[in-house]
């Protein structure tokens, strides 16, 4: 995925949840490294991978969120007619 395309979907603080998904991980970077990763600054595979976890992660919740507001907008829809 192209950074332009990863910054129309970026989770709040998604470098904290980075951070947080690596140290469940054993692994321990800082804000900075990460931020430094996901602006191309630097490589790392570890860390890489991980924002690409977190942001699929964030798209599959919010796909979630939308499908229910659907749901519920569709049966009050339905209910009105």
């Amino acid at each position: 995925m192209q950074r332009k395309e990863l910054e129309k979907i970026k989770p709040p603080k998604y470098r904290e949840r980075v951070k947080e998904y690596l140290m469940e991980n054993d692994y321990d970077f800082s804000l900075e490294t990460i931020q430094k990763v996901y602006s191309g600054k630097r490589n790392n595979l570890v860390i890489a991978k991980a924002i690409t976890i977190v942001f699929n992660n964030h798209m599959k919740e919010k796909l979630l969120i939308n499908n229910s507001i659907n749901n519920i907008a569709n049966q009050i829809k339905n209910n009105a007619d």
